[in-house]
């Protein structure tokens, strides 16, 4: 190991920060270069210190425990009793909050751990001179876990002790013999206290860590998992009763004696969700949520884009409703990308995609059921005038790469729309899914954001809930409503009304000769685009498409792209583009998708937005009117992503004009009927679309 660590680092590159010192720290640590392998966990530690200073703090202390009590045991002192020494030295350096999640750090199966290691061995070492880097590299990442695994029992035990002097944990408790939580109390807290709420679909072994982190800053915590789900022998039916049973819950717990009256909620994707579907019928005893990266249930992102549903959805299904926990399945992407292209190639009916997979599922039947955003969706969420009885402070979080900002940013603007007064505050910036989480990283799909950008939304959370529930002072971060980073500016910016993106605008018509202009062409005329619909042999290479924030080339099938001239000055863009489509199709319905790049002078495609939409509910998501064939129509393009980029000085705008046609969304064959019943048969004649060049997209500018 010694030898393999010395020649790994003569050829090892790598230009992620992260993964770099990682690496070294492990291959370090193999090869019993102890000191230089803590310098490097150090300079693990400081890329995530600011954005997640717990996780900063904990990260690798199961090895450098280890090492420091290797390097520190002496003939007077055996192992067992530096180990606990070190232990106890580096467990009363952590703040609160990093002791806490050390346990998801001595987890491992020893046995496991040396079958891996032995199967590595005689695969990739065994008669041969040689070995690939990666794999030297998983070597020494195994042989690491292999000799400190022992010593993780010997840590839990330990923790198991010292944990139990800060909480005390009720886990498996029923509610109206249907709904299961776990409440974790703050033992330090000596008088009746508030309560942080979080309603998950996904129980994980790691939950009860993360109410300790919430209680850790003074509150009681209390963990929600719906019908069906962790102890409950319910029939499980996503999203379909959280706005009835959170308030039972909330009912249970105002009553017990540590409870002072007051919940607050948070949590990310369906938890988001969740605290909208709370706030439909708010509980009095609900004084604050926090969403975070909300699912917009049957509206704009899930399980439908625009009234289009997406072949993950039943992916997502099966990962939670096929037992009571997760469904390990999920994270296989090569299994579900085979399901896709077989049945994409196949030409079935999109409702035949879960028997394709493998078996019959209810609730994905169901859901194909409701294509337009009618009654059985509306009832999960706040509808309409219901924002206006929302009155209670809202702080939403999401990012420009969110699989879920549509979401986010609907329950946002249905707010400000139905609540003049609406007390909502959001912070938005270049962060995913799991980065909208609190989870943020420096390199976003190819992008490397800001180091503005890098804040610590977990402690920002925690202040929240102290302005809210403890009366402390808001935030000193959030400047005014809407809160975000313009990229590459370095930047935070403010103001009041998510309305004030839409003040200023640059209106740009497509024309016959493929340009974006500023000047609407003289004389009608269109470009047209013809989709067979019953071609299928590039599934494959689809399903490889990439989806970088930056890319030195795009290639979109099936579509048409409009470049502007390139701008003279530098500006902002900062908000939402819209486009108004005039267009006819020799079909009554077409599913489109809008991709709008900043193409700059080196030649690299920044993308600025996309716009997926089904033509015949244009005018309204709850109601789908068919097209007149080969009559001109038009179509107003909304709900796409919202962000904020400083565009510079000789870049272009593209904008790349297509219809829908891959495997990991419905395909709409225009005959009418339901795109989900629909099947290649029915594709008969390619679609052939004309898009006239009074077509036009807006892009909002900040003139600040």
């Amino acid at each position: 190991m010694s030898y393999l660590s010395s020649e790994i680092q003569k050829k090892y590159e790598e230009k992620d920060k992260a993964a770099k010192y990682d690496n070294l720290f492990r291959v370090n640590m193999a090869g019993k270069n102890y000191d230089v392998a803590l310098s490097q966990l150090d300079s693990v530690r400081s890329v995530y210190k600011k954005s997640n200073p717990s996780i900063a703090n904990a990260m690798g202390t199961q090895y450098e425990i280890f090492i420091k009590a290797k390097k520190n045991k002496n003939s007077q002192t055996d192992f067992q009793q530096a180990y606990k020494e070190e232990f106890k030295k580096k467990y009363e350096s952590l703040p609160v909050k990093s002791q806490i999640i050390l346990t998801r750090y001595f987890s491992g199966d020893t046995e496991k751990t040396k079958k891996d290691l032995l199967a590595s061995l005689k695969n990739d070492v065994q008669n041969k001179d040689s070995i690939d880097l990666k794999k030297a590299i998983l070597l020494c990442r195994s042989y690491n876990a292999y000799i400190a695994g022992p010593t993780f029992d010997i840590a839990l035990k330990y923790l198991k002790d010292l944990d139990s002097r800060n909480f005390e944990v009720m886990d498996s408790l029923l509610i109206d013999n249907q709904i299961s939580i776990r409440v974790v109390l703050n033992k330090k807290i000596t008088h009746p206290e508030s309560t942080i709420l979080t309603n998950s679909i996904y129980p994980d072994n790691e939950d009860v860590n993360d109410q300790k982190q919430q209680a850790s800053y003074g509150y009681h915590s209390v963990y929600i998992y719906p019908r069906g789900k962790y102890t409950s022998n319910s029939a499980i039916e996503p999203f379909e009763h959280e706005q009835e049973d959170i308030n039972k819950v909330i009912d249970w717990v105002i009553k017990q004696p540590w409870s002072n009256g007051k919940t607050g909620m948070i949590g990310g994707s369906y938890l988001g969700f969740s605290q909208w579907a709370a706030a439909k019928n708010i509980h009095p005893a609900l004084k604050t949520i926090i969403p975070q990266a909300s699912v917009g249930i049957g509206t704009v992102d899930f399980p439908m884009n625009n009234n289009i549903f997406a072949s993950y959805c039943l992916r997502w299904i099966n990962y939670v409703t096929n037992n009571k926990m997760l469904d390990q399945g999920f994270v296989d992407e090569d299994k579900w990308h085979s399901v896709f292209k077989k049945w994409y190639e196949s030409g079935e009916a999109f409702n035949r995609l879960d028997s394709i997979a493998g078996k019959k599922s209810e609730i994905f039947q169901r859901w194909l059921k409701h294509p337009s955003f009618d009654n059985y969706w509306q009832k999960m969420i706040p509808y309409k005038r219901e924002y206006s009885n929302i009155n209670i402070p809202v702080l939403t979080i999401t990012g420009y790469y969110d699989s879920d900002q549509l979401g986010a940013l609907y329950y946002l603007r249905n707010h400000f729309k139905y609540n003049k007064n609406a007390d909502h505050y959001v912070i938005i910036g270049p962060y995913d899914h799991s980065g909208a989480q609190g989870y943020i990283k420096s390199n976003v799909k190819g992008y490397a954001i800001d180091p503005a950008a890098n804040i610590d939304l977990g402690n920002m959370t925690m202040e929240w809930f102290d302005y809210i529930l403890k009366g402390k002072a808001k935030p000193s971060f959030l400047k005014d409503k809407i809160n975000y980073q313009v990229m590459g500016t370095n930047e935070w910016k403010s103001t009041s009304n998510i309305d004030d993106f839409d003040k200023n605008k640059l209106k740009f018509y497509i024309t016959s000769q493929h340009q974006l202009s500023l000047q609407k062409e003289a004389h009608k005329d269109f470009t047209s685009i013809k989709v067979d619909l019953k071609q299928r042999s590039n599934a494959a290479e689809l399903l490889k498409q990439n989806d970088n924030v930056i890319d030195t080339q795009i290639n979109h099938p099936d579509a048409v792209v409009f470049s502007s001239d390139p701008f003279d000055k530098p500006f902002e863009y900062s908000g939402n583009f819209r486009g108004r489509l005039k267009l006819s199709v020799n079909k009554k319905d077409v599913d489109v998708y809008m991709k709008l790049y900043e193409k700059t002078q080196e030649g690299k495609y920044f993308l600025l937005s996309t716009y997926y939409g089904r033509a015949s509910y244009a005018k309204s998501s709850e109601k789908r009117k068919l097209l007149r064939e080969n009559k001109e129509t038009d179509i107003t393009a909304v709900n796409n992503e919202f962000v904020s980029k400083k565009v510079a000085k000789g870049s272009t705008l593209v904008l790349v004009l297509g219809v829908i046609k891959n495997p990991l969304m419905q395909i709409n064959y225009g005959t009418g009927k339901d795109v989900s019943e629909e099947t290649i048969k029915d594709a008969a004649v390619p679609v052939e679309i004309k898009f006239y060049n009074n077509s036009f997209i807006e892009i909002p500018i900040s003139l600040k």
